[in-house]
Order: structure tokens, then C-alpha cells, then sequence
């Protein structure tokens, strides 16, 4: 008897973790998704309202403003209160928002909104992958899955936003990422009570004060090499991101793409990075600078080239290589940042990455859009993409021939 009750706890702990892992993948597919979903939508917007490259950039750049300082915070208040009761208040706000939008056809009511959903749709992000971080613990295998859920995101979600606003103008393509949101809300709420609470018993309202000890904590973690080398592949990573997500949209209306184009090419990125995450076990044939270099490096290539293209199958295939440099990348740094941080501060780990995205989600857009005001749009991408080559090539010779592993970063 005693056997077959222990059987059966395992069997029910089994189904429970699969439950778990189920609604963090999810989470993964709505989360990101979002975040692209919501930067194509303003760049589209910023279209409609005939506004000059060089503001343009300044309202694209807006969303990143507020995560460059406080995903830490953000990061912090996860690990206190738990993912599951922050996600779910995150995704009922987002699910608001994008219908503001059209409602206030300004540009200084577009600058307050890409504020706020900024910050919104970043913590969501940070929360779906502080889940992962907790449950995973450093497992490559998981973090390749919630990479490939995510790009699955990156396909549909964009997909669907360029069909609804070809079809029905901006009221349908921002309703179509308010009806995202709310996908999300109910991914939130089947999320298990018991696994994901709040390791933090002093949450409460004083957690809300801005906490600079948590920041301390933070930026500490770059003394790990390991850590320090996710950071800034991160931070190049997600600036050819930010042009995807900024500038993209225009340079295809530029070379006469559809709204309809422009979503299903942004969705084969999705879909091409996710299939790209499959590929974990090339991180075991091959050395890991190498690898993270060149998925890097091919992902700023192909997405600096896009105004010079022309047709739509040339783009297509720029897209694919795009998100197979992308998702090469994203579960290898998710497994390393995951294996190298303690348990106890995943979300402090989370945040940091974030914050080193909205970093370059901040500046990138902003010296585009200022090179573009200048030079035009095709210098001012090949501009921006020889840069971040010159800045990984600098990155590679500095770098020692062997990359740490998890394992030595959790002797230092």
C-alpha cells in the first residue's frame, strides 16, 4: 500500500510538473510576442501619422525608457511577490492599452503610451522568464522549448496583427494585440498557486519602493564571467532586435510592402528563430564564443540589409536568416544566465539581462532614426549593422579561446 501511494504522489507530482512547464512555454508563445507585436504596431502608427524619422525614433525608443531603469526592480518584485499574481495583473493592464492608441491619434499621447506599455509588456517578458528560470534550473533542453514556444509567438502574433490591420486599419490591428493580451491573462490564471509563489516574505506595499540594494545585488552578478558574456551578446543580440522591432516596418513600407507582408515577415522571422532553437546541441559541438558570434553576427547582417533588398521572396529569405541567427542564440543564453545565477536571485538575473536589452532597445532606435533623418534609410541601417559587427569582432579577439561554462562561474 505504502508503495502504491508513493507511486501515485509521484504519478500526481509528475502531471503536475508537466502542467507547469505547459503554462511557462505559454506564457513563453504571448509574452515576447507581444513585445514584437506592440513595436511593430507603433511603427505602423507613426507611419499613419506622417512623423519625421528622427521623432519617430525618439517615440520607438520610448518603450524602453522606463525597463532600462527599472527592470531590476521589475526582476525584484517577481522573485517577492511570485510570477503567477504579477503576471496576471501585467497581462489584464496590456490587455487595455492598445486600444488607447487609436483612441488618441497624438504624438505626445503616443509618447506616454509607449512609455507605459513599455514597461508593462517588459515585465510580462521578465516574468515568463523568470517561470522558466525557476522550474528549469539551468536545464538547456527546457530553455530550448520555451525558446521555441516563444518564436512560435513571434509567427502567429504578427502574422495576426498585419492581417487585422490590412483588413480593419489600426483599430484591428491594435485590437488584435489586446485580444493577445488577454490569451495571456488566461495562461496566467491556470498557472499553478504551489510552484511559482513568492520566496520573499516581506512583499508587500514597501516592496514597491524603488530598491537600490536589489540593483546592488544585480550589477554584482557581472563579477561571474559567465554572466558578464550573456550580458553583452545580449545587449548586441537585442539591438538588431530593437531594429526589427523599431525600423523594420518602415524599411518595408519603404521598399512597398503591405501591412499583410510585413506581418507574415516578421512571422517567418518568428518562425525560422524558433526551429533555430532546436539546434541546442550545437552548443556542445561547437565553441560557445564562436557560435554565439556567428548567430549574432548574422542576425545584424540580414536585418541591416533589408532596405536594399527588393521583392518579396528576397526579403523572405533575409527574414529566415534573421530568425535563425536569432534563435540560435536565445536558449543558450537563457541556459547559461539560468546555471550561473543562484536560485534565489533568478529574477535579479532576468532583470539584468533586461535591463541590458532595453539598453540597446533604447539607443538603437534613437541613432537610427537620427542617421536615417541625415543619411537616409539604407546608410543609416548599413551604418548601424557595421557598427555592431565592429563591436562583436572587438568582443571575439578580447574574449578567452575557452568560454566558461556554468560550472566555473558557480565556483567563483
Amino acid at each position: 500500500m505504502a508503495g502504491t501511494a508513493s507511486g501515485g504522489d509521484a504519478d500526481r507530482a509528475a502531471r503536475e510538473r508537466r502542467r507547469l512547464l505547459w503554462c511557462i512555454h505559454a506564457a513563453g508563445f504571448f509574452a515576447l510576442s507581444t513585445v514584437v507585436m506592440k513595436g511593430v504596431a507603433a511603427a505602423l502608427w507613426c507611419v499613419a501619422l506622417g512623423i519625421a524619422p528622427a521623432l519617430m525614433g525618439v517615440v520607438l525608443a520610448a518603450r524602453s525608457f522606463l525597463p532600462l531603469f527599472l527592470s531590476i526592480q521589475g526582476g525584484a518584485l517577481i522573485d517577492r511577490f511570485g510570477v503567477r499574481r504579477t503576471l496576471i495583473s501585467l497581462a489584464a493592464v496590456n490587455a487595455v492599452l492598445p486600444l488607447l492608441y487609436p483612441l488618441l491619434p497624438w504624438v505626445g499621447a503616443l509618447l506616454g503610451l509607449e512609455l507605459l506599455s513599455g514597461l508593462v509588456t517588459a515585465f510580462g517578458w521578465i516574468a515568463a522568464q523568470t517561470a522558466l528560470a525557476r522550474a528549469a534550473q539551468g536545464d538547456s533542453g527546457e530553455a530550448a522549448r520555451f525558446s521555441f514556444a516563444a518564436n512560435m509567438g513571434n509567427l502567429a502574433g504578427p502574422f495576426l496583427l498585419g492581417v487585422s490591420w490590412d483588413l480593419f486599419g489600426a483599430w484591428g490591428g491594435f485590437a488584435a494585440i489586446s485580444a493577445w493580451s488577454l490569451a495571456l491573462l488566461a495562461v496566467a490564471l491556470r498557472l499553478p498557486r504551489g510552484h511559482l509563489r513568492r520566496h520573499d516574505p516581506r512583499a508587500g506595499r514597501g516592496a514597491l519602493v524603488l530598491d537600490f540594494a536589489s540593483y546592488y545585488r544585480a550589477f554584482a552578478l557581472l563579477r561571474r564571467r559567465a554572466v558578464a558574456t550573456v550580458i553583452f551578446i545580449t545587449f548586441v543580440r537585442i539591438a538588431s532586435y530593437s531594429i526589427q522591432a523599431s525600423f523594420y516596418a518602415v524599411a518595408l513600407v519603404y521598399v512597398g510592402q503591405s501591412e499583410t507582408s510585413i506581418g507574415i515577415l516578421v512571422g517567418v522571422a518568428g518562425l525560422s528563430s524558433g526551429l533555430a532553437t532546436l539546434a541546442g546541441g550545437l552548443a556542445g559541438r561547437f565553441p560557445a564564443r564562436w557560435l554565439l558570434f556567428a548567430s549574432t553576427a548574422l542576425a545584424v547582417t540580414s536585418i541591416s540589409l533589408t532596405p536594399l533588398l527588393t521583392g518579396f521572396g528576397v526579403l523572405f529569405a533575409a527574414a529566415l536568416a534573421f530568425g535563425v541567427g536569432m534563435g540560435i542564440s536565445m536558449p543558450l543564453l537563457l541556459s547559461q544566465l539560468s546555471a550561473a545565477v543562484p536560485p534565489t536571485r533568478q529574477g535579479l538575473g532576468v532583470g539584468l539581462r533586461s535591463t541590458a536589452n532595453r539598453l540597446a532597445s533604447l539607443v538603437i532606435p534613437l541613432v537610427l532614426g537620427a542617421v536615417i533623418q541625415v543619411a537616409g534609410i539604407e546608410r543609416g541601417f548599413l551604418l548601424i549593422g557595421a557598427a555592431l559587427i565592429a563591436l562583436l569582432a572587438v568582443w571575439l579577439v578580447l574574449q578567452p579561446r575557452a568560454t566558461p561554462g556554468p560550472s566555473a562561474d558557480q565556483r567563483s
